[in-house]
């Protein structure tokens, strides 16, 4: 068993790994707010009514996390994802037949299914087990992908959706996730570097390391009892809670404020590219200046850009809120596995994670709506602005007590 053969296989499962974010996450959670206001102003929505979907399917997801984190450490990962693939693709394609707010509820029950084992845990799991060395960048080229994906598919579902109809932007994006995620599913990804008979991307003395630092770390019961565990259990709720409740709600925003909605659009494309170099950036740093500057750097980045909206009106705070923001926004998916490793080890990892992972979609059930209900009651996001911003710097303080914990 070696990891020094001319292409490692590890970069194999990263180009596989992006895949996945590149359908799942950019195309389900990136390009959500595209369909908010054609959407409810066809059938008759309010805005809260709507995205509660997202809702229901972020609580599917969560229900769901810590089970395909035991059923991804037994079973075949093959089998798994591609089940899940094929639900989450067949489910967010079938939004496209649905005509009241009861079928895409019932929709997005198993739309969370699928997607809790397609994208965030299982790549994570992947990512983590093949590298030792680079896992940083790993972790950040992969979910850069998420970045490429709202690039992407902002402007194509607008354009679609303009010259079509919101149910053909649907049914096209279903088709696209099940192209680019059920092929990699099958021939591409595996657990662990043993599948293929290698050991994982890093020196012998990087994996004596590994060995002592992270191997030896908690079981998921030893986790569930410890400080650790809720303080990045915190992060990772309020950071999605604040990120899901402007992500989505950018579009809308920027249309009341005068936009159109092509330039919307491309106002969140320029978000989305900035995310692609963040999250990448964000990984690279991790490795070279540790996870502590790195997470403090982006939480400061990420409340000075959420403190921007109120001047958007004006095309370059509308610009630069986006540049910051989707530079920032990077700690939320490249920081927290990277901390959950470095806190809580690697013995358990995927059980431990899927159990965090409830987190990550509970505030992304919150944060959606959340948003939404307070533009119903208020007809006006800066309410939930504010609110985000406390929340950020709650989470920063967490985030700060819980990785001195082990400097």
């Amino acid at each position: 068993m070696n990891s020094n053969k001319k292409i490692f296989y590890g970069w194999w499962i990263v180009v596989g790994a992006f895949f996945l974010n590149f359908a799942g996450i950019g195309i389900i959670m990136n390009s959500m707010g595209i369909f908010i206001k054609p959407v409810s102003e066809s059938l008759g929505f309010t805005r809260g009514g709507f995205t509660l979907y997202f809702t229901i399917a972020a609580l599917s997801m969560m229900v769901m996390a810590p089970v395909m984190g035991k059923l991804l450490e037994r079973y075949d990962i093959r089998l798994i994802m591609t089940i899940c693939t094929t639900v989450m693709s067949v489910s967010f394609a079938l939004f496209s037949q649905c005509r009241t707010l009861r079928q895409f509820y019932i929709l997005a029950l198993f739309l969370g299914i699928g997607s809790a084992g397609s994208h965030i845990i299982p790549v994570s799991m992947m990512i983590t087990n093949w590298f030792v060395e680079k896992r940083g960048i790993a972790m950040g080229i992969v979910f850069a992908a998420t970045g490429v994906g709202g690039l992407i598919f902002n402007p194509l579902a607008d354009w679609i959706i303009l010259h079509y109809s919101w149910q053909a932007a649907y049914l096209t994006f279903g088709l696209v996730i099940g192209v680019l995620s059920i092929p990699t599913a099958i021939f591409i990804v595996r657990s662990k570097p043993a599948d293929k008979g290698l050991l994982p991307y890093g020196s012998e003395e990087a994996l004596k390391q590994q060995s002592l630092d992270e191997q030896g770390g908690l079981t998921a019961a030893e986790a569930l009892r410890s400080r650790a565990f809720w303080l990045l259990a915190v992060i990772i709720l309020l950071i999605a809670i604040a990120n899901m409740g402007i992500l989505h709600h950018i579009v809308p925003y920027l249309t009341d404020m005068g936009f159109s909605s092509t330039t919307a659009a491309t106002l969140m494309s320029l978000h989305m590219t900035m995310l692609i170099f963040g999250k990448i950036l964000v990984g690279d740093l991790a490795d070279r200046l540790g996870l502590m500057k790195s997470y403090v750097f982006c939480m400061i980045g990420l409340m000075i850009s959420i403190a921007l909206l109120y001047g958007s009106q004006l095309m370059w705070v509308a610009i630069v809120f986006n540049l910051l923001f989707g530079f920032s926004i990077a700690v939320r998916t490249v920081l927290p596995p990277l901390m959950t490793a470095r806190v809580l080890g690697q013995k358990q990892f995927a059980v431990i994670y899927g159990f965090l992972n409830i987190f990550t979609t509970l505030g992304t059930a919150v944060g959606v709506p959340l948003s939404g209900f307070i533009y119903d009651a208020t007809k006006s996001y800066h309410m939930a602005f504010a609110l985000y911003i406390v929340l950020c710097f709650i989470a920063t303080a967490a985030g700060i007590a819980v990785l001195k914990r082990k400097e």
